[in-house]
């Protein structure tokens, strides 16, 4: 239990600095203005922050998928509290939904992720047939 704490909190910390660091670079190619290509940026730096976390969330909790997903929605919650903010517009809410969403679908499908809790999982071997 303690390892799923640690995963979720490794992860969204993992996160928030890349969707950060992909918003700095972003910021330096558009400015600073609110434009349309500020908001792109924003929403694909969200996508990629939900697709990081979920993914070390999940390597690091054995791969169990409610840790992804809790993972890719607190980089959501990130997202809504800067929309909160700031006057951004009704688009990229739902823009911020749906790609911190498939951000963290993409993670559990690329990581085959599994609902069954860790430890309740019967043993595999690296040469168990699937």
């Amino acid at each position: 239990m303690i390892r799923l704490l640690a995963a979720a909190i490794i992860a969204v910390i993992a996160g928030f600095a890349v969707t950060k660091f992909v918003e700095a670079i972003g910021v330096g190619f558009t400015g600073a203005d609110v434009t349309v290509g500020y908001k792109a940026v924003l929403a694909v730096s969200w996508f990629i922050g939900s697709f990081v976390a979920a993914l070390i969330a999940l390597l690091i909790g054995r791969r169990w998928a409610p840790l992804g997903g809790l993972a890719a929605s607190s980089i959501f919650l990130a997202a809504m509290i800067a929309m909160f903010s700031n006057p951004l517009g009704w688009v990229l809410w739902v823009c911020a939904a749906v790609l911190t969403g498939l951000g963290g679908y993409a993670a559990i499908k690329l990581t085959k992720a599994s609902n069954i809790h860790p430890n309740l999982r019967p043993d595999e071997s690296i040469f168990d047939e699937q």
